[in-house]
């Protein structure tokens, strides 16, 4: 098991799919105790996104995989593509990615009802707000846009590899990479590909820096 932890430089959000009433169109996401989460299936498909991103630059020409019936790393690590593969021939993947969470230190502190941690929580959040500008330079009319987002902070998400198949083919694949492949490295090494986490990354929200740590 590995941590991948996610510095976050600026403001941030995950989108929840709920809405704050009138007065936001959008709330980010939280965990159980109120707190900001990124969702693991959120950081695979970026994950996803930087590893077919290297394959298709030729960064992996040198990962041989062993003999079965999965030919690329990217569904090795991530299984079958959605959509392409009729559904009884769909194949897992090695990747188990959990949601990332605030360190555990700072959730103690900011859940235990002994501390300030509780009266601080709200703080943590921030509201903006955004319109579209016609040709005249004006506000368009109901273009208004509420969206809360959350402070720079760092979050930590466990990484797992496992041999998750119930195929022969696959599974002894699966046993054989994991003894023969530097699977760990190799995610490693697409992580500067992900420069944004989160909803509106291609609008200046969620920079961020990924980085992998050692066994845990």
């Amino acid at each position: 098991m590995r941590t991948l932890t996610v510095h976050l430089h600026g403001y941030w959000r995950c989108g929840s799919g709920q809405s704050g009433g009138t007065h936001l169109d959008t709330l980010t996401s939280r965990d159980g105790e109120g707190l900001p989460m990124i969702p693991g299936r959120h950081l695979k498909g970026l994950l996803r996104h930087a590893m077919r991103c290297a394959q298709a630059w030729n960064w992996l020409d040198g990962v041989s995989l062993p003999d079965g019936p999965v030919e690329s790393v990217e569904e090795l690590l991530f299984g079958s593509l959605s959509g392409v593969e009729s559904r009884y021939a769909t194949r897992p993947g090695m990747l188990l990615v959990d949601d990332a969470a605030m360190p555990e230190a700072e959730r103690a502190f900011l859940v235990h009802p002994d501390t300030d941690g509780p009266q601080l929580r709200p703080f943590l959040y921030r509201d903006i707000h955004r319109t579209a500008i016609n040709r005249q330079g004006s506000a368009s009319d109901k273009t208004l846009r509420g969206a809360e987002v959350v402070l720079p902070m760092r979050l930590e998400a466990s990484l797992s590899l496992e041999v998750t198949s119930l195929e022969d083919d696959l599974r002894r694949q699966q046993e054989c990479a994991l003894g023969e492949i530097d699977l760990w490295g190799t995610l490693k090494g697409v992580l500067p590909l992900i420069s944004a986490i989160g909803a509106e990354r291609n609008r200046g929200l969620g920079e961020a820096a990924l980085i992998l740590g050692g066994p845990s």
